[in-house]
Parts: structure tokens; sequence; C-alpha cells
């Protein structure tokens, strides 16, 4: 594919996520922002299109941005994963799963419930065999999202499991991380990189959500989400932090207003 080329479909990729964004994503019920892609659309553009996936899918708010971001298509499907109907695994009640909800959603507002693979279950239960699994029918994902129940014990396996599925220039990101009424989240953040070393490390956190990313490139990725904001986005905030020893990027954006994509 040429330049020319190239550019055309980034640009088609930006429309169809603005509009998505500025107004589709209020008609499927869920909790996200749509400013969180002020740190997404840089990296999305800097890794390509690719497969993406979710840990707590609900209705499909979020995911359904992701596909539209990174080209999501039979031919580059995303993995859906989710108690659903088994509500006897939904430990905390965070969210109450609808499958056929999710569905319509697919259909109404794309990719298509033929570009998704739907995984029904305890996320507790995945193990190596379903890890080989989903990177033999994806490839390793270039985003993973985990927001699925957010006690300690389920976050660190998924968040664990996130890792070993998503590809080394890929990004996770872990949902409701800080937010008062969930604190097991962050106390799972805390044990994994207070006890141990891992090989995707925080990056950024953002409306919610902190990005995490491999050591490798985390330093130009900070450099991407940084600059693109400052050059797009100049009524949000950014600050540098240290995170568990590790440089971040704490970013505020105006959540009353919503501005394109650039």
């Amino acid at each position: 594919m040429g330049e020319k080329d190239t550019m055309e479909r980034l640009d088609e990729t930006r429309q169809l996520v603005n509009r998505y964004l500025a107004g589709e994503i209020h008609e499927v019920k869920g909790w996200c922002l749509p400013q969180v892609w002020q740190v997404i659309w840089p990296l999305s553009k800097e890794i390509g299109a690719g497969a993406v996936a979710e840990i707590g899918i609900f209705q499909g708010k979020f995911f359904i941005g992701l596909s539209k971001t990174f080209a999501t298509s039979s031919e580059n499907p995303a993995a859906a994963i989710d108690v659903f109907e088994l509500q006897e695994f939904n430990l905390d009640h965070s969210g109450t799963g609808d499958l056929a909800a999710f569905q319509g959603n697919l259909d109404r507002f794309g990719p298509g419930i033929g570009a998704v693979t739907i995984v029904q279950t305890d996320s507790l239960a995945l193990d190596r065999a379903d890890a080989e699994a989903l990177i033999a029918r994806h490839g390793r994902f270039s985003f993973f999202s985990v927001d699925g129940c957010h006690d300690v014990v389920h976050t660190v396996k998924d968040v664990e499991f996130a890792m070993s599925v998503t590809a080394h220039n890929g990004v996770i990101a872990v949902d409701d991380y800080l937010n008062p009424d969930w604190p097991g989240v962050a106390e799972a953040m805390a044990k994994m990189y207070l006890m141990g070393s891992h090989p995707f490390v925080p990056l950024a956190f953002c409306c919610g959500k902190l990005f995490l990313c491999s050591l490798s490139y985390h330093a130009r990725y900070l450099e991407i989400i940084h600059s693109y904001i400052a050059a797009n986005h100049p009524e949000t905030r950014m600050k540098r932090v240290p995170r568990f020893g590790f440089d971040t990027l704490s970013v505020h954006p105006n959540r009353e207003r919503w501005s394109d994509l650039a």
C-alpha cells in the first residue's frame, strides 16, 4: 500500500472514529469517556491496524470504539471475553453483561458479529491453552482492554493474561484504576509492580484507565502521546509523574466538551 493510500485509509478511520465518539457512543449503554481517545488515537496511528480484545464487555461501548480504531473486520477479528449470561461468576457485580444487547450493538454500529470471537467464561478460568487458541486465531493483540471483575485476584489474573497475548508493541488498558468505588484495581496494580517485574509497565493515566506498554516502547510512546496532545488538544492538562518507578503521563482532558481527533 502506497503512502497516499495509507493516508486516505487513516483519514477514513479518523472520520469513522470521530463519528462514533461524537455521537454514536452515547447510544450504547456503559461507562466510557470519549476523551480517553486523546491517548488511544496517537498510539493507534503508531501501532497500525491490528487485533483488539477486551475482558469485561458489558454492552460493547468501549469495545466498539476500539474496533473502529484498529480496523476490526472479518480478516482482522477482535475478541470479546465476558461472563455474559453466566452471572454466578460476576462476583463484584461491576456490570451485568448482556450478550444479546452486545450482539445487537455490533450489528448496529459495527464491526458486525462475524468479525468478533465471543468467549463466554469466567476470566479466572482462562489458561495457557486459551491464550494459545486466541493467538492462533487473531495473532498477538495490538490493544487489550481489562475491565472485568474488579477484585484484586481477577484484576491481577486478567492483566497477566493480557500481557501473555499482547504484541510486543501493543498496549493494555486497565479500567477503573484509582476509582474509589473499586479499590481492588489499584491494589492489584500495586501488588504487581511492588512485588514483581513485568514486561509491560505503566505508561499513562487518562479518564480512569491506566495504560501499560512494553518497557522497550515506553519512552517512544510517552513522547508520542505528549506531542500529539500538546499539538492538538490545548485544553488538556498533562503532568509527568512517577508510578512504581516508571515515568508516566497523567492526562486530564476537558470532560465537558468533545474535540475531534486530529
